[in-house]
């Protein structure tokens, strides 16, 4: 067993843990205290613990022995089902994880109040799990567990379970013939119910990349851990649907999960980390193992520090929340893991935030996750990443484009693929390198990377050095399957360390707005034609380059509608960054052009001839309906600025500065707002225009100083002027992606 699970030891070396043992030791007094006991009730589907009127999760407290009446954090209060069936779901999860706690806290003072207390829970769970039936009241979808709706959710809560009763094994707590019994019958139940349904998914369904198989192979192999199996672990690693096979079918070579969900994400690599963990109990080393272009658990988590913020902060691309305590728990578990195994110190970023989440400033203290995975004397309240990068290295390995790649590809040829000229070049074997597909970083502790592109999961994340300056994140890869949402080439900002138009995230799956409004292309920062939602689609990327100070990609999508181009350009400076959207249909339709923000917003016109009164209702169709326009007005000629001004309750974020076109409707709109809450509504601007052929300029710029604007129409093209004062660019568009020449270097 790994030195990480060695809770007495920490007590011995880390202030931290000392602490901490005293908290959860606390925790586990009250649940005594009250007697809480296993539910005789199954549990339903957690994504129906959600007010149907404020659209957010309801209040979970683990100590409540029995729940009747359940509360919306707005003051709602609901009965009956499906919420009291979704809160069983919590209510199962809180009690295994009570038994986990319980091992922990045994396995560092030795008193047995609490091995008696992991044990009683183990084995009334153990008694009971055969009583349950298998669930009638699951969705036709799902696949049906016992414990739980899903054989999902039932894998999820075996693991924490038998993880519990391995380390009270572990600490040589004794369980009698009678107790053994029940546990082996409730082992051969689960086992027999895991396999049919990885049989299932992998076989029968011909599904085996689903994040389903991920948790499938995890319980599996805890049961396997448990019973001493090494031959039937060993030989789920290596067969079909098994754990390599689901590590390169189900992660991209540049080591993001295939769904393009951040939570997705997490969701696979912990259950990946602890089939790891499982397999270092019979001898097997998976933590290097490695899927066949080089995917790795290493690699997944490096790809999540890459993607954060200068905090920590993960976006919620495609399905996902944002701020729930379970998931923020499940990253801080992953990181904490990540750190102990890998030793990369770049986690901590994700640990910073993911406990200031779940514990204020307290940092790793009273937090599990960290007595049960964390090792050294770092207590976790430090995680504030700075946002410079102190190195000036170029890491280019592992099928992730990096700083100082240029990446040109024609119109009439795609991004290349694994398999081309370029992945040749490349070695994914090569993680003591130190690049990405072995998932070290080289740069110290808290520095972030500049820019880079993940090219088969198609999202390009573009920023400088400048440590108040933007970051801007574009998805343009495939759709997601099932978890997808319809945003093709959607822009995602950061202003310093504030989020200014982040992807919303989900709400949980149960409310009406998860298929009404959250996917919906109208819900994004990108374009949506004729009233309706994109396509399905994919996007690729037709220009990358990138050094320290500036960045240019050129995305483009021909399948988010059945008769058009969308392009978009951006080019990231010290000070800026450049927002270009073409788009080109076969006919004439109604365009339109999204940006959401967080904070309150000012339009601020350099012309009084910039507007005339006018309209354009969005429709009612595909989330259109949750989008009200506040004010609209049509642009009367080329060339003008209008500045948006947007700043929050610390003041000002950031101006984005619009380029006007004759005849463009501008519309300032409010939406739901992000999906922890999206009673908390959202402003945003709407450009529409109907016609063939569209085009939309922004500059963005932090803090409250627009970059000035200028327009010229000449024999060589129609160009763009820009001038921070110090520096004047100027910009036009060819067949080949924006073009830019210099003006004048020092115009003050």
């Amino acid at each position: 067993m790994r030195d990480w699970m060695k809770v007495k030891a920490k007590l011995n070396s880390y202030a931290w843990s000392v602490q901490t043992i005293d908290i959860l030791k606390a925790e586990l007094d009250q649940v005594i205290d009250r007697k809480l006991d296993v539910p005789l009730e199954p549990g339903g589907w957690w994504h129906q613990f959600v007010c149907p009127e404020h659209h957010t999760e309801l209040v979970f407290d683990p100590l409540e022995a029995d729940g009747s009446t359940f509360r919306c954090p707005h003051g709602c209060e609901w009965e009956g089902e499906p919420y009291r069936g979704a809160w069983l779901v919590f209510k199962h999860q809180a009690m295994a994880r009570y038994a986990l706690q319980s091992a922990a806290v045994y396995a560092g003072t030795g008193e047995e109040i609490y091995a008696d207390l992991g044990k009683r829970l183990i084995v009334r769970y153990a008694e009971q799990f055969p009583l349950y039936p298998v669930h009638p009241d699951a969705q036709p979808w799902m696949l049906k567990g016992r414990a739980f709706h899903q054989a999902l959710t039932e894998a999820i809560w075996a693991t924490t379970l038998l993880r519990g009763y391995l380390l009270l094994r572990d600490e040589g707590v004794w369980f009698d013939e009678v107790d053994l019994r029940k546990i082996d019958r409730f082992l051969h139940m689960l086992e027999s119910s895991m396999t049919e349904y990885h049989h299932i998914l992998s076989r029968e369904r011909g599904n085996p990349e689903n994040n389903y198989t991920a948790w499938l192979i995890a319980a599996l192999f805890c049961i396997y851990a448990v019973q001493g199996e090494t031959k039937k672990l060993k030989q789920l690693v290596e067969q079909e649907g098994g754990l390599r096979h689901h590590l390169t079918i189900a992660v991209k070579p540049d080591q993001l999960e295939f769904e393009g969900s951040i939570y997705y994400h997490v969701f696979v690599l912990r259950a990946y980390l602890i089939a790891a963990e499982m397999g270092s109990r019979v001898g097997e080393e998976l933590f290097s193992l490695r899927g066949e272009q080089g995917q790795c658990m290493q690699g997944m988590l490096t790809v999540l520090v890459r993607l954060s913020d200068p905090n920590g902060f993960l976006p919620a691309l495609h399905d996902g929340p944002y701020r729930r305590a379970p998931f923020a728990r499940e990253i801080a578990e992953v990181a904490e893991i990540g750190l102990s195994i890998y030793g990369d110190k770049s986690y901590r970023r994700l640990l910073g935030h993911a406990y200031r989440e779940l514990n204020g400033a307290a940092g790793r203290i009273g937090m599990l996750e960290a007595l049960l995975y964390g090792t050294g004397s770092w207590d976790g309240r430090n995680g504030r990443a700075a946002p410079g990068m102190r190195n000036s290295h170029m890491l280019k390995s592992g099928e992730i484009w990096e700083t100082g790649d240029v990446i040109d590809v024609q119109v009439t040829r795609e991004v290349p693929r694994p398999g081309d000229a370029m992945q040749a070049d490349r070695d994914p074997t090569a993680h003591e390198a130190g690049g990405i597909a072995g998932g070290t970083l080289n740069h110290a502790d808290g520095d972030s990377p500049y820019s880079f592109v993940l090219p088969q999961s198609g999202f390009a994340l573009l920023r400088t050095n400048h440590p108040q300056g933007l970051q801007a994140l574009i998805d343009f890869g495939p759709h997601g399957g099932s978890h997808g949402h319809f945003d093709k080439l959607n822009l995602m900002i950061h202003a310093g360390d504030q989020p200014l138009s982040p992807d919303r995230g989900t709400v949980p799956y149960g409310s009406v707005l998860k298929k009404e409004w959250y996917p919906h292309t109208a819900c994004h920062n990108t374009v949506s034609v004729g009233g309706r939602s994109q396509n399905p689609a994919e996007g690729k990327c037709m220009r990358y380059e990138s050094a320290p100070n500036r960045s240019y990609i050129w995305v483009r999508t021909d399948e988010a509608y059945d008769h058009g181009i969308l392009d978009r350009h951006l080019i990231m400076a010290e000070d800026w960054l450049l927002d270009w959207f073409e788009v080109e249909m076969d006919e004439p339709a109604a365009v339109d052009w999204w940006f959401h923000y967080v904070g309150t917003g000012q339009l601020h016109e350099s012309s009084d001839e910039v507007q005339i009164s006018g309209s354009a209702e969005p429709g009612n169709e595909d989330g259109h309906a949750y989008v009200k326009e506040r004010s609209s007005n049509v642009w009367s000629r080329d060339g003008i600025q209008v500045d948006l001004h947007i700043a929050n309750e610390s003041g000002a974020v950031a101006v984005a500065s619009f380029a006007t076109f004759e005849g463009m409707v501008c519309s300032r709109v409010e939406s739901l707002g992000l999906a922890d809450d999206p009673s908390r509504p959202m402003e945003g601007i709407r450009l529409h225009r109907m016609d063939s052929k569209a085009r939309f300029i922004v500059v963005y710029r932090a803090g409250n100083e627009p970059i000035s604007l200028g327009w010229t129409h000449t024999a060589d093209g129609d160009w763009l002027h820009l001038s921070d004062g110090r520096t004047a660019r100027s910009f036009t568009m060819t067949n080949n992606g924006l073009k830019e020449r210099v003006l004048d270097e020092n115009l003050v």
